[in-house]
């Protein structure tokens, strides 16, 4: 008999759109928002701080984690920060950006955006 337990794929629906948007693109979007302030020098892959450096875009970024409750989003990111950034200033900087960038792309309910540093990279030199 075949496992039929398997579980779905996450999915928001966007009225907007619609479609179903996965919270695997939105993660990627959620990402690639993140990665384009100043002062992030990447996505954790939540394993001691180290860098996410999977190319593969049909996954997620291990670092960012995606969950809905109805049409409203939360986005959960894990950063690595660049040497000498003030790592308020970044958080709230990357919540601004990810919050903008998805709210642009999806047209969602973007709710809660929680950003983690979990590591500072080393100063070069």
């Amino acid at each position: 008999m075949a496992d039929t337990s398997a579980d779905p794929v996450e999915s928001v629906h966007s009225p907007s759109a619609s479609a179903h948007i996965s919270h695997a693109v939105i993660a990627t979007y959620a990402a690639a928002a993140a990665r384009e302030v100043d002062g992030v020098a990447g996505i954790s892959d939540g394993l001691l701080g180290g860098l996410d450096r999977r190319i593969s875009e049909e996954r997620p970024p291990r670092g960012v984690k995606v969950s809905s409750d109805g049409d409203r989003i939360k986005v959960e990111l894990r950063l690595v920060a660049e040497w000498g950034t003030l790592l308020p200033d970044l958080a709230t900087r990357v919540r601004e950006a990810v919050r903008s960038s998805l709210i642009a792309t999806t047209e969602l309910d973007v709710g809660d955006v929680s950003v983690v540093i979990d590591d500072v990279e080393s100063p070069s030199g």
